[in-house]
């Protein structure tokens, strides 16, 4: 009897385990995260692996999940890892930002759907940089555009201004889906249609075709590659997310050459190049311009120390002596300078009285061959000058009343090269 309840006993366990892992499995649901969530919103042993959590309110539907079966492509995946990669020395501060105007934190990828996070992005349109700022829409924020840079290339102004506009976006619409839909149409644009229609519903406006062809887009293409990214590791995707760079503002008192200041402290310039890309030369605007370079963290100790300490000039520079003939427009145009620059490190010239040997000095925002005016055109190299022991370049263009530039352009040297002696010079007849 004991061995019959026991196969009985047995029967109804395997019974029950039957019944309990037949029954149907939770299906994919969206989960909110509101600013004070906290693991009590959840039930107790819920499995939250078949969950997509995102921090503000969204509906899934079958327009976002087109977009999630698109971009989870191999091609589109790669493209995304990509761009994933790009965004790397910004990332953090994006982050930072995010979290100081508390927004929400999704956000991070919209550079992603607007320009794969390049800061040198240009539309069809002429929006330009990272965020894709329109030239109308900077006025508001702290972006500049002048003969020196371009702000919107500069991740850190173009970020706090972006999600600046975003935040106003959201104070007037109330909801998340019309602030990003007004970020890609425009929010008056988007505020005369909910009012001539009544429709205060993305989706609807949508669906009824009420909204530009881009905008109907936009926000499920964002929805979906923000939640490939926030999942990454379901699609195969590497985060990259080891080696963010923080970085630091200096602001300077004198113009300097980012690529000399990359090699006095030993930084990769690709990377402050990258960090200070809105600058149109590598060379930083005026001191009274206010400007601040930007440079990873690591870093900033070291350049305020030579800033401090070095009376160097930290820029490079090409010295010309003016001519019978000579415009300073003309010299400007040639060396692909802001007549302002030229003014600016030759305090007192003044175009209507250039003097005939003047020197001029000219900062080397472009690697130009020597300046050659109509006087040089005319003079003659049909002389031989043979070098001597201690000879320069220098010392013999001295001799023959002409510059340095000059002489080595004539003979094929570099202003930096070495003379050897015996070595035959083309040199002018001295009157």
């Amino acid at each position: 009897m004991g061995r019959n309840l026991h196969r009985r006993y047995l029967l109804v366990v395997l019974l029950l385990s039957h019944y309990i892992y037949a029954q149907p499995q939770p299906v994919k649901q969206n989960v909110f995260l509101s600013d004070e969530f906290t693991p009590q919103h959840i039930a107790p042993g819920k499995d939250l692996r078949s969950e997509i959590l995102i921090s503000f309110p969204f509906r899934m539907n079958e327009e976002i999940e087109k977009f999630i079966i698109t971009y989870t492509s191999e091609e589109k995946l790669a493209y995304i890892q990509r761009a994933i990669n790009r965004a790397a020395p910004f990332r953090a501060h994006i982050q930072q930002v995010l979290k100081e105007k508390n927004l929400p934190k999704e956000l991070i990828y919209l550079p992603l759907v607007e320009s794969a996070y390049r800061v040198d992005a240009v539309s069809r349109s002429g929006a330009v940089g990272m965020w894709q700022f329109m030239m109308n829409s900077i006025d508001p924020y702290d972006i500049e555009v002048n003969e020196w840079r371009d702000d919107r290339r500069d991740f850190w102004r173009s970020t706090e201004g972006a999600l600046e506009k975003l935040k106003y976006n959201y104070e007037k619409t109330g909801n998340w889906d019309l602030a990003l839909a007004a970020y890609n149409c425009g929010l008056n644009g988007l505020r005369r249609t909910i009012s001539s229609t009544g429709i205060n519903d993305y989706w609807q406006l949508a669906e009824k075709n009420l909204l530009p062809f881009e905008t109907t887009r936009y926000l499920p293409k964002f929805l979906a590659i923000s939640i490939i990214c926030s999942y990454g590791g379901r699609y195969g995707l590497q985060s990259g997310w080891n080696e963010d760079t923080s970085w630091h503002r200096i602001e300077l008192e004198r113009s300097v050459d980012l690529k000399m200041i990359a090699s006095e402290i030993g930084i990769d310039y690709n990377l402050l190049s990258l960090g200070n890309a809105e600058l149109i030369y590598h060379v930083t605007p005026p001191a009274d311009s206010g400007y601040k370079l930007k440079i990873p963290s690591s870093f900033a100790d070291s350049l305020n120390r030579i800033l401090e300490e070095s009376d160097s000039a930290f820029m490079e520079f090409y010295k010309y002596n003016i001519k019978t003939g000579d415009t300073l427009s003309e010299i400007s145009e040639y060396y692909r300078v802001p007549l302002s620059l030229i003014y600016r490190y030759n305090e007192g010239i003044s175009p209507r009285y250039l003097r005939t040997g003047q020197t001029v000095i000219i900062p080397a925002l472009f690697q130009v061959e020597p300046y050659r005016s109509n006087e040089d055109l005319n003079i003659s190299f049909d002389n031989t000058y043979i070098v001597q022991k201690g000879d320069s370049l220098w010392s013999i263009s001295g001799r023959y009343e002409i510059t340095p530039e000059l002489l080595a352009s004539r003979n094929r040297l570099s202003i930096d090269g070495t003379l050897n002696i015996g070595m035959k010079l083309s040199v002018p007849y001295i009157q």
